[in-house]
């Protein structure tokens, strides 16, 4: 049912007023049975996706104990007397204390910090690649309608697909370890980035890039002088929350192989299922926190508060 918004022609002898308000009467109807066929899709959807799922109520509630049961099974089991004792002639840790429960800690933070650094590097060239497909994307930017189209749908390619599935493609490719990871997550970012980016770029003022053009600037030097100037602190605050969603991406791939602590990870609750897990989610949860709150504390700084107002 399509809205009619312009009013009929008044008829000699009509009141304008009248078939005004007749008009917009019809209006408010059709736009009403418009809004109950949406309000009925979405509800007949909703209900769909719930029988798929099984989202019931008794699913969950014999569902939800068993994850405290799971986290119960791998809390360590701590001793006051030999929490903080040190290693013994052997040069173990005695059970119970915080030095058995977190045996590997170098080893953890080693991953750790291979997990950072994965997202660093995967932030930095995603970004650069974003910036320029960002460009393209752009509908008043693009040099031609048809780059601007294969642009969007190169994009939406890239993030359509998930980290995990590209970081499989990559471990078979070019083998187990981090590069297989910086790859997947470099694609994946590259398309979200590159929407973002685009959407930036198109909300950009004309008047330097007409001026550019007036002065015979080439399309590079008219993207460079005139509309990066305008969009760079919004492409830096989009890439450090980028960052923050690349830790945790960095984390996950690891799973299949791609380094990182993730493969750690897998590996303690594959084989072990002990307390050796609720160590490495604690530093996994821990790193991620303190990384967000860093992030978002550079994000502030750099849009300044008052556009958060």
């Amino acid at each position: 049912m399509a809205l009619s918004p312009t009013m009929p022609p008044i008829q000699p002898g009509q009141d304008p007023v009248a078939l005004f308000e007749a008009h917009r009467a019809e209006i408010r109807r059709q736009k009403l049975w418009i809004n109950l066929l949406l309000l009925g899709g979405f509800v007949a959807m909703l209900l769909w996706s719930i029988d798929v799922s099984r989202f019931w109520p008794d699913r969950l509630a014999a569902g939800v104990p068993r994850i405290f049961e799971y986290f119960g099974s791998v809390l360590p089991s701590f001793q006051w007397d030999l929490l903080f004792e040190t290693r013994n002639a052997e040069g173990r840790f005695p059970p119970g204390s915080i030095g058995f429960w977190y045996n590997d800690f170098w080893k953890y933070l080693a991953l750790i910090w291979e997990t950072i650094l994965m997202a660093i590097t995967a932030t930095l060239i995603a970004t650069a690649l974003s910036v320029v497909l960002s460009f393209l994307a752009a509908r008043n930017l693009t040099p031609a309608p048809w780059v601007s189209t294969a642009a969007r749908r190169f994009l939406e390619f890239c993030r359509g697909v998930p980290e995990i599935l590209f970081a499989l493609i990559f471990v078979f490719a070019v083998g187990i370890g981090p590069l297989a990871g910086i790859l997947a997550i470099t694609i994946h970012a590259t398309g979200a980035l590159g929407k973002l980016f685009a959407e930036v770029n198109e909300n950009a003022s004309m008047k330097p890039v007409d001026g550019l053009t007036a002065v015979g600037g080439t399309w590079a030097q008219r993207m460079r002088y005139g509309v990066l100037p305008q969009v760079l602190p919004n492409f830096t605050s989009y890439a450090l929350w980028r960052f923050e969603i690349n830790v945790r991406a960095s984390a996950v791939v690891g799973f299949v192989g791609a380094g990182g602590i993730g493969a750690e990870l897998n590996h303690v609750i594959s084989f072990y299922s002990d307390d050796r897990v609720t160590a490495v989610l604690l530093l996994v949860v821990l790193t991620v926190t303190a990384i967000d709150l860093m992030s978002e504390r550079a994000r502030h700084a750099l849009i300044g508060k008052e556009a958060l107002k």
